[in-house]
């Protein structure tokens, strides 16, 4: 292949993969606000030093509602799209480059597609992390604009403050990546090879929704520690730190808090990133996942 060539390929896994990865996120974006809004109502909580139990994915997504209208639900839409454009383009459209380059097709093992997708994951994360924290921060706080948000956070911790929760959130690109890329690749492959069925929408749906359960189960961990990292400005030295307050809080269920929520929008995410994903590549030329 010609560098041009090369250089065009490149190109269009990048287009597609953060076309797809925006509708989809567009699509969930109220889920992902109700996520976040779930994970933090501990730490909002904490300052009067009471512990309440949350309430559920259904009464959080009403309350909001009830008490800042529907506009609420689709609070850091902007930068959802924007970061389903460049960490979704970059993340996923890596992917398929650095699993040919590592050989990881003609390997019988997922160990080359998961180094494939941790790699691609925490590049992308890394370069795109800024977007990630505007988004959060957006979702965390209906009232406030994209611009006063940045302002606020260039004021209270500097540039390398659009940085904060980086390690977190590049071990959650890192691990979110592999899962959802060697899993679809793996379970598609033993899909069709059980069911018979065609590489076609049912296929497709079916193996997204598995790749879903599994990406939200092994991220939800750090998927917690890094909100309360992006929300919680200077309060945490570091991830490590974030993560013992929260266990000393809450225990192990605390890093699990808002999986129903998250797995309500990373499992349709999943499924319609990955469908729209196919039929994007199918209708520009490109060979399927």
């Amino acid at each position: 292949m010609d560098r041009q060539a090369y250089s065009s390929r490149i190109l269009q896994e990048f287009v597609t993969s953060g076309l797809a990865v925006s509708a989809a996120n567009v699509c969930t974006n109220p889920i992902d606000v109700v996520k976040v809004r779930m994970q933090l109502q501990t730490l909002q909580l904490a300052s009067d030093g009471t512990r309440l139990v949350a309430p559920n994915l259904l009464r959080t997504g009403v309350t909001m509602v009830q008490t800042e209208g529907y506009a609420a639900l689709m609070s850091g839409v902007s930068a959802t799209v924007a970061r389903g454009l460049f960490y979704g383009g970059l993340r996923l459209g890596m992917y398929g480059p650095l699993k040919t380059a590592m050989g990881a097709d003609t390997d019988p093992t997922a160990l080359k597609k998961i180094a494939a997708g941790s790699a691609s994951g925490a590049i992308a994360t890394f370069i795109t992390n800024p977007i990630e924290l505007l988004k959060t921060r957006l979702q965390s706080n209906s009232a406030m604009a994209p611009l006063q948000v940045l302002q606020k956070i260039v004021r209270e911790n500097g540039v390398s403050g659009l940085w904060k929760g980086t390690m977190p959130s590049a071990v959650r690109g890192t691990l979110l990546t592999a899962s959802q890329c060697a899993t679809y690749d793996d379970t598609k492959r033993m899909w069709m090879q059980t069911t018979g069925w065609r590489d076609g929408l049912g296929t497709h749906v079916g193996v997204s929704m598995i790749t879903g359960l599994a990406a939200t189960t092994i991220t939800a961990p750090v998927d917690v520690v890094k909100t309360h990292m992006y929300c919680g400005g200077s309060k945490y030295s570091g991830p490590l730190a974030c993560a013992a307050d929260i266990a000393r809080r809450e225990g192990l269920r605390g890093f699990f808090k808002g999986w129903t929520a998250n797995y309500a929008r990373l499992g349709p995410q999943t499924t319609l990133m990955f469908v729209f994903m196919e039929h994007m590549r199918q209708a520009t030329g490109m060979k399927a996942l």
